[in-house]
């Protein structure tokens, strides 16, 4: 399992994580946060691409600094951006990623390498050069290669950036199917696909853990804090003045609105309170300090 202690990690005199703690455990657990509030760069620590300063990380009990070797024969990564060998074909680029994995040569090989290609729907497209591939496509790549070798610990950064939605679909039946026995450490900012898939989570916020607990503690923490109100439309510009508003959908002649608030607000008293989704209860917990 993975145990992080005060963490810290700063480029230049920029600090990106301070003293960050966090433990994981097995199945899908998903990190929430704003650009920039370090979720990349902790996955990249995890991952054994980047150093840090202070504070200690094992998976597995294994010792991140001391045996990065040892972390990576057990580990599948999916960066943020995924964008190499512009000119192997897709079946070359996997039978690298196989070779870097220390998958012996053979039919098992194969027989692999051409399982995760047709999950990720990318077999026909198997003698394609990768800069001829869209960039759902080189997303789905990346994909299949993480999954390449039965990793115990899988880490995908941003992994639906640029996938429709039948395909978004597809791979979170992909990730519920693959977790059993494994980590898998999720990170995006689209909350539909940590709804979807996580159980556990955490809020990252300025360097820092700022929640971590199951998704039904999270959205205990927004109950009673989640108001609807259907208002006529030059009303809601005075509203977004008093509130933080999270959705509006518009109707013939008025908006309905779903906002933030502690308690309710002087002026939209036909406001009603409803259940939060997650979305809701993300923005409630990561605005502390500005919902009013």
């Amino acid at each position: 399992m993975i145990r992080i202690e005060n963490l810290s990690k700063s480029f230049g005199k920029t600090r990106v994580l301070q003293q960050l703690s966090l433990n994981v455990n097995e199945g899908v657990f998903g990190i929430l946060g704003n650009n920039g509030a370090g979720k990349t760069t902790l996955l990249k620590i995890l991952a054994t691409v980047l150093s840090f300063e202070q504070g200690t990380v094992t998976v597995f009990g294994i010792d991140v600094k001391k045996e990065a070797h040892e972390i990576r024969k057990r580990l599948g990564y999916l960066p943020q951006d995924f964008n190499f060998f512009p000119n192997m074909s897709l079946d070359f680029a996997m039978h690298y990623f196989a070779d870097l994995k220390g998958m012996p040569k053979g039919k098992q090989r194969q027989s692999e390498i051409d399982d995760w290609l047709d999950q990720v729907n990318l077999l026909p497209h198997r003698k394609k050069l990768i800069k001829q591939l869209s960039g759902g496509m080189k997303q789905r790549l990346g994909i299949a290669q993480a999954l390449l070798g039965n990793p115990k610990l899988l880490i995908v950064d941003e992994p639906t950036v640029g996938l429709d939605p039948d395909e978004r679909i597809r791979f979170r039946h992909l990730l519920g199917k693959f977790s059993q026995g494994r980590i898998i450490l999720l990170s995006t900012h689209i909350v539909s696909d940590i709804a979807s898939t996580c159980h556990n989570i955490a809020i990252i916020r300025a360097g820092r853990t700022f929640f971590q607990g199951p998704v039904d503690e999270l959205l205990k923490l927004a109950d009673g804090k989640v108001w609807e109100i259907e208002l006529p439309l030059d009303q809601i510009e005075r509203l977004s003045e008093q509130v933080k508003i999270v959705t509006i959908i518009r109707r013939i002649g008025s908006v309905h609105a779903r906002f933030l608030s502690n308690e309710p607000v002087v002026g939209f008293e036909a406001a009603r309170l409803c259940a939060p989704t997650l979305e809701d209860a993300y923005l409630y917990v990561n605005g502390q300090g500005e919902i009013k």
